[in-house]
């Protein structure tokens, strides 16, 4: 068989069956072929030193193994990509994939007995054995889990391998996700993909959806045979049916019957024909590697035995060197026992934002060995201490702090520190409306904007290659350093509290590096609790993404007929009356060039609370004023009072903030203020009264 023995494999699924993206794997490998055409002669290496070993071992397969040490042991390393949600299994998850998986390849499930008994005499104990690691690269104690906080973990494929990797001759590396990317043209979820024996070791291993490994947790009793699956492709296996339409097409193996295409049904009776074969025996749809739903399947052949032997063997498969006895002592799968390691002090790094008085939630996800204690730190929390796995912190003023975990057992200790983790905004915003920001000056991100950047590389920052107007614009390099997304920047609070007709527009500028399907996608938020929960206001994704119809794929530079105004609709209720609304961008990349970004403009009505403006009788004299300005109001009774001045872009040039008792006041505004535009804004009695004064 001359199909997929180098490419990925896609194992998709819909409910309890599986589907095909067809044709994605052999497209993928001839896309690495043209960029290394010395894959196509490995691959031909490959095949015949497998059809070569066949010849000569076939005989031995059919002698049924069954001892209680198997001859080849795979030394496993499990990488969990999360973002904090179902997809960070437990390990106790893994282990059950462990379970199954040895059984499988073992021959020692329990369903054998349902195998069709035409088939039972070429079923085969496959000699493989695959073990966790107890000794990670460095020769450390590892419990052969690894836990790496990322969104990546969302419609992932081999993106994440750079995050991790562990060398793939001493390990097979499977990389544990929340989903997989299908760009295939049927429906449905991608549950997995391995990789064939090959010289190619940048993509070396298997992905896998975290709600498709082992038989509890998130996991189903039949799922684990989806790694079953996926572990006969990293071995060598193809589809039984060949991976073409076609009676003229075979996997390499003798015992397995020609097979028109793939089984999608739920163990339909036996025997099954097709139009391979409408007679006799039928199809061996029980086999690992068709697509039947995974409670029908439960063998694998004598034939497919010696090929995963072949594999094994194969200095061109590169897979002869990892079940050694010198790298089972290296990464201690010898059976030597386990011992407890230290743990890996962990929790969810993503920064936390809430308002003055309100409280956070923090959990202990530490993973490694078991922690039998921890100590937890809160700069400005109330309580500052904690030895809670999930505490919940009070935090009563503004201000950006650190969270520190130490986790502990008899093995050692381990800190993990994230300074800045949680911001919390105060519940006097800092910016009115209107505002604008051209990123012409200043250092960014400004004051109380942020940006998160949670995967490195690429990340939004000012750039004077392009602007919409004037020189300046933000910017995200995706040819230097591509963005593994999403990115992110927040803006600063805004005042929406008097605000009535609210409009917010920006300019952007982005292209394509080819017609290939892109899933580049730009989204603006809004939050009115000062960053804690977040609601979608606008997505641009697809045709509608790019300002130009050119294709780069060289560096995108705008040319100025490139940018295009884009509109946030932001009145509504939900953020008109407001006081205290973020808005929050996030781009996230696919196969996208450069992406520009200037002009933010929010504009509205700015209203006075007629009501309490008369109560509190605000005045500000003179207006228009030349030089000495005055402010001066009532209070009914002893308040704490603040008075904020800010130009039009909302950038505060003055604060008074004191308590006073009832009775009129008076209070002489800054007198060096350029001339322009300003907002006088009176907070009161947990209101907010604003007017309006012209400097001459």
């Amino acid at each position: 068989m001359k199909k997929l023995l180098l490419s990925l494999s896609l194992f998709t699924s819909i409910a309890q069956a599986q589907h095909q993206e067809p044709c994605l794997s052999e497209i993928l490998f001839q896309e690495e072929a043209k960029n290394d055409p010395s894959l196509l002669i490995d691959r031909q290496n490959l095949e015949a030193f497998t059809q070569n070993w066949i010849a000569q071992h076939q005989g031995e397969a059919k002698k049924a193994k069954n001892s209680a040490v198997a001859s080849y042991v795979i030394p496993v390393v499990y990488h969990i990509i999360h973002a904090g949600g179902t997809e960070n299994i437990s390990d106790a998850q893994i282990l059950s994939q462990m379970v199954r998986l040895n059984e499988d390849y073992r021959r020692q499930n329990a369903d054998t007995v349902n195998t069709y008994a035409p088939f039972q005499s070429s079923a085969a104990d496959c000699d493989v054995e695959f073990r966790l690691a107890q000794l990670d690269p460095n020769g450390d104690c590892t419990t052969g889990i690894n836990r790496i906080y990322t969104p990546l973990t969302y419609n992932a494929r081999n993106n994440v391998k750079s995050l991790i990797d562990w060398p793939r001759d001493k390990y097979l590396n499977i990389w544990v996700v929340g989903s997989i990317e299908n760009t295939g043209t049927i429906a449905g979820i991608v549950a997995g993909f391995a990789s064939f024996p090959g010289p190619n070791a940048s993509n070396d291993g298997i992905v896998i959806r975290a709600d498709r490994v082992g038989t509890i947790g998130t996991g189903a009793p039949n799922y684990g045979r989806i790694m079953t699956h996926e572990g006969g492709h990293w071995l060598n296996l193809i589809h039984v049916w060949g991976d073409e339409n076609a009676c003229a097409n075979d996997d390499g193996v003798g015992d397995t019957p020609l097979q028109a295409t793939y089984t999608f049904s739920t163990c339909p009776s036996s025997p099954y024909f097709d139009a391979c074969q409408p007679s006799g025996i039928g199809i061996n749809f029980q086999n690992y590697m068709d697509y039947t739903a995974p409670q029908c399947q439960n063998m694998f052949t004598t034939g497919q035995a010696v090929r995963i032997e072949a594999a094994l063997n194969s200095p061109t498969g590169q897979r002869s060197s990892i079940w050694q006895p010198s790298n089972l002592i290296a990464t201690g799968t010898d059976g030597t026992p386990a011992v407890l390691c230290a743990p890996k002090a962990d929790f969810i790094p993503r920064t936390k934002f809430v308002c003055e008085g309100s409280s956070v939630n923090f959990n202990d996800i530490s993973w490694g060995g078991a922690a039998s204690s921890r100590s937890w730190s809160f700069s400005s929390g109330s309580p500052a201490t904690d030895t809670a796995k999930t505490p919940t912190v009070l935090y009563a003023t503004a201000g950006s702090y650190d969270v520190s975990l130490t986790a502990t057992n008899s093995a050692g200790s381990d800190i993990k520190t994230v300074t800045n983790h949680v911001i919390v905004s105060p519940n006097f915003t800092a910016q009115s409306v209107p505002y604008t920001q051209d990123f012409e000056t200043g250092n960014f991100p400004y004051s109380d904007w942020y940006k998160i950047n949670d995967n490195g590389d690429s990340e939004w920052e000012v750039t004077s290659v392009a602007a919409a107007t004037g020189q300046n614009s933000l910017f995200i390099d995706n040819m230097a350093g591509p963005s593994k997304g999403p990115d992110e920047f927040i803006m600063p609070a805004y005042d929406f509290s008097l605000v009535t007709g609210g409009t917010m527009t920006f300019k952007l500028a982005f292209a394509y590096k080819s017609a290939l399907i892109n899933a580049d996608k730009l989204m603006v938020y809004y939050s009115t609790n000062c960053g804690e929960t977040w609601t979608v206001r606008k997505t641009i994704s697809g045709t509608g993404f790019p300002t130009t119809s050119n294709y780069w794929s060289s560096t995108y530079t705008p040319a100025p007929a490139d940018w295009r105004t884009e509109t946030v609709a932001i009145n509504t209720p939900a953020i008109m009356g407001k006081p205290n609304v973020r808005f929050r961008f996030e781009y996230n990349r696919d196969n996208g060039n450069n992406i520009y970004i200037d002009d933010i403009n929010i504009n509205g009505t700015v209203g006075i609370n007629e009501a309490l403006a008369a109560k509190a009788n605000l005045n500000i004299y003179p207006n228009p004023s030349k030089k000495h300005t005055y402010v001066s109001f009532t209070t009914d009774q002893d308040f704490k009072v603040r008075i904020e001045i800010t130009d039009v872009t909302g950038r505060v040039v003055n604060t008074i903030s004191e308590n006073m008792n009832a009775g009129d006041h008076q209070v002489q505004m800054n007198n060096n203020l350029e001339k322009g535009v300003y907002f006088v804004r009176l907070f009161l009695d947990n209101n907010t009264i604003t007017k309006r004064v012209v400097m001459q």
